[in-house]
């Protein structure tokens, strides 16, 4: 069913003065191929892995680019993203799904509203699952067929159209031990381009050819979007970006931060007419580093409208396009009930991560991510030392520092962070990404439930009023970085003291990844499992747990019985999931009925959390989870 924007109309003598404007504007298009990677297109790698030939006839007929990037590794932070220029994390706009909508930042709109502003027909046949309010202005319509521009009044008005294939979602590697037993890929298992991050089981290999499976059916409906364009006589007057959403969708890639859970394919096909006048050489391949923040102003750029000083990114094609620096940033904070905070910056070759929680493992458990049955394949032989070094790291704590040379290195096989041959570069980047942490205001650096109680009138604003008190959090993690000593420690003791609740949650971080070595601090943080702040309690009994003091479901009871929100339950329940998998705290049952605040996601969490104390052994753990018994 298709649904009507409310119009912004114009006259009819202004639309006749915009008609010669219209024949030298161009129709833009962008089709979006969901949970895709280029690391498994055989365009992106000498001829390895999932043929796309309408895809490769877009890049015979324009650019290739090779580091492109989402910005955030899952679809509704992505999303936000593209819609709005902007880095996300600055307004809220980064957990994924969405508790509230935040709104938009300064009365900044979506950017199809600026070009309907202009006269263009915009359209979205597909997916608006932003973290942030609908602008209503931005597009004319919304959900239906792949051929929404044909709704313009006028053949002759530019337009701008959005469809999202979904053959190759995550959730087409969710199938179920029947279909394996009983479905053979049209892919052969024996042909596929294994990861070396991954185990060569059958399973896997499997799970490979189903995705190069629904990669082809996603270029067969790009094939046929090139048609129906061809068929209107506007393919010759229609600019093509071809991408994918976010990275995916093997385990291990959508839903991290790693370079194959943010990279990107990016093709845009530009037609001859318009080649000689944004500089564009047919079959070219772009090195420079683009990112979804540049996306909408590149858009405004190719049309001609001016890109609103609100946003963070820049156009990379265009009549005037900005020279851009060869760097961004990517974030991951909460997905679905996961709380993983981390940020990365990619500048020239190399992608340097800052993993702020660091005493976790990346493995800590996502119910949507362990549907898949690979996934799950690889947990159990990790836990029967069936992996190699490489597939093992996924489930050990995660290093504080990454740093890695991806043009050497593309599967993040060697951390470069200890390596002394690198100091300056791994000191250049941690300086360059705070820099940025502390500009752009950041508000990951508040947990959830304080930006739904005290900043969702005005997210990016209260993050300016807030700038001191980021820089003063990213300060206290930054110490564990730093080498324990009597300063490193008073800066510690100064924060476990603040009357800032944040303030107190990084430094309980911080001697979480510390242990042992910050004991010393345990008489000052004792108290704190009476705070006035559930989160801190939490935050408290994480650390303690980690020095050795053993607690019950009363204990936990008591935090839980303290919040104030859903989502600082479920920031309470990720402690918990850490102290579970960890052993650090002896299983109980919990059930959704003695919470006191609920939100979306913590259902899944409880299901995991009960599977250790309602499963039989670890063979039935996942039945359990998933409700198969």
């Amino acid at each position: 069913m298709i649904s009507s924007i409310p119009s912004m109309e114009i006259s009819a003598t202004e639309f006749r003065q915009r008609h010669s404007e219209d024949m030298d504007r161009p129709n833009i298009v962008w089709f979006l191929v969901e949970d895709l990677s280029p690391h498994y297109l055989s365009l992106y790698n000498e001829g390895k892995g999932a043929d796309t030939p309408n895809v490769r006839w877009l890049a015979q007929n324009g650019i290739i680019y090779t580091n492109a990037y989402s910005n955030a590794p899952v679809s509704s932070a992505a999303r936000t993203t593209l819609i709005t220029g902007c880095y996300a994390p600055r307004f809220a706009g980064s957990f994924h799904r969405k508790l509230e909508s935040v709104p938009l930042p300064d009365g900044l709109r979506m950017f199809p509203s600026y070009l309907r502003d202009k006269g263009y027909y915009t359209c979205n046949a597909s997916k608006t699952d932003y973290n942030v309010k609908l602008d209503e202005t931005a597009w004319n319509e919304i959900k239906g067929p792949m051929d929404l521009w044909r709704n313009r009044p006028n053949k002759d008005q530019p337009f701008f159209f959005q469809r999202n294939n979904g053959d190759t979602h995550e959730s087409c590697l969710q199938f179920n031990k029947e279909t394996y037993r009983t479905v053979t890929p049209r892919h052969s298992t024996d042909s596929v381009f294994l990861h070396p991050t991954l185990p060569d089981t059958d399973l896997m290999r499997y799970t490979y050819a189903t995705f190069y499976d629904r990669i082809e059916d996603a270029d067969k409906e790009l094939g046929s979007l090139i048609d129906m364009l061809r068929a209107d006589d506007v393919l010759d007057n229609t600019i093509i970006f071809w991408f994918g959403d976010n990275g995916g969708s093997l385990p291990g890639t959508k839903g991290y931060t790693d370079d194959i859970g943010i990279h990107v394919p990016l093709v845009v096909y530009v037609p001859e007419r318009w080649r000689e006048k944004l500089n564009v050489k047919a079959g070219s391949i772009v090195k420079d580093i683009v990112s979804f923040m540049d996306f909408g102003p590149t858009v405004l750029n190719l049309a001609g409208v001016e890109i609103p000083k609100q946003m963070d990114g820049k156009p990379f094609l265009g009549k005037s396009r900005i020279e851009k620096e060869d760097f961004t940033v990517g974030y991951g904070d909460r997905f679905d009930e996961l709380y993983a905070f981390n940020r990365v910056l990619r500048k020239g070759k190399f992608r340097y991560a800052r993993n702020f929680q660091p005493y976790h493992s990346q493995s800590l458990f996502a119910f949507y991510r362990y549907k898949q049955l690979a996934f799950r394949e690889w947990k159990d032989l990790y836990r029967e030392n069936g992996l190699n070094e490489i597939q093992q790291s996924f489930f050990k704590p995660f290093e504080v520092e990454e740093l890695y040379d991806l043009e050497q290195d593309p599967f993040e096989k060697n951390n470069l962070a200890n390596n002394p041959q690198y100091k300056k570069i791994l000191e250049s980047l941690r300086r360059q990404l705070c820099k940025y942490l502390v500009e752009k205001n950041d508000l990951g650096f508040f947990p959830e439930t304080v930006i739904l109680e005290e900043a969702m009138d005005n997210p990016a604003g209260w993050g300016r009023e807030n700038k001191k008190r980021i820089g003063r959090f990213i300060d206290l993690a930054q110490m564990q970085i730093a080498v324990p000593s009597e300063d490193v420690q008073d800066e510690l003791l100064s924060g476990l003291r603040s009357e800032d609740p944040v303030e107190r949650w990084w430094a309980l971080t911080t001697c979480s990844y510390w242990g042992q070595r910050a004991i010393n601090l345990k008489p000052e943080v004792l108290p704190l499992l009476d705070d006035e702040r559930s989160f801190v309690r939490s935050r408290a009994l994480v650390f303690l747990s980690l020095t050795g003091e053993r607690f019950s479901k009363s204990d936990v009871m008591a935090i839980l019985d303290n919040v104030r929100t859903g989502s600082e339950t479920l920031l309470i329940l990720n402690d918990l999931t850490y102290l579970y998998e960890s052993g650090l705290i002896e299983p109980f049952e919990l059930s959704g009925e003695e919470l006191k605040m609920k939100c979306s996601g913590v259902a899944w969490r409880l299901q995991y959390l009960n599977s250790y104390v309602r499963a039989v052994d670890w063979n039935d753990r996942w039945e359990v989870i998933y409700k198969k018994k």
